[in-house]
């Protein structure tokens, strides 16, 4: 019975450097997890905030001019881009689905402001 209550003590002692170390990462990760999940948190109520106190208000002639011009010109460039990307991907191998599936999420990237513009109305009545 000595001997297993030795072994038991003596690797308790050679693995406790060991486990300290791994208590105090696994403390400094956790601690860092609770600092971004607050800064995520933070960045969702101000952007919250922001969206809410948005106030559309109507825009000129010229002004429509210019941003449905800019929007049609941004509209080309990821169609050609993304065109360029489709074809590479279909003639190759399956390799390039990476380049799609960005594709794919810049449009949707650029299809939310968009969406946000259209829809957007204010809460409540003047």
């Amino acid at each position: 019975m000595g001997r297993i209550r030795y072994g038991l003590w003596w690797i308790d002692q050679i693995t406790a450097g060991a486990r300290s170390r791994m208590g105090a990462v696994a403390g400094g990760a956790a601690t860092v997890g609770r600092e971004l999940r607050w800064a995520a948190v933070l960045s969702v109520r101000a952007t919250a905030v922001g969206i809410d106190r948005a106030r559309p208000e109507p825009w000129s002639e010229r002004r429509l001019l210019f941003s449905a011009t800019v929007v049609a010109v941004c509209a080309l460039a990821v169609a050609l881009v993304l065109g360029f990307g489709v074809a590479r991907w279909a003639m190759t191998a399956s390799d390039s689905l990476p380049f799609a599936a960005a594709g794919a999420l810049a449009v949707g990237l650029v299809l939310l402001p968009l969406a946000y513009l259209v829809f957007a109305s204010k809460r409540g009545g003047r």
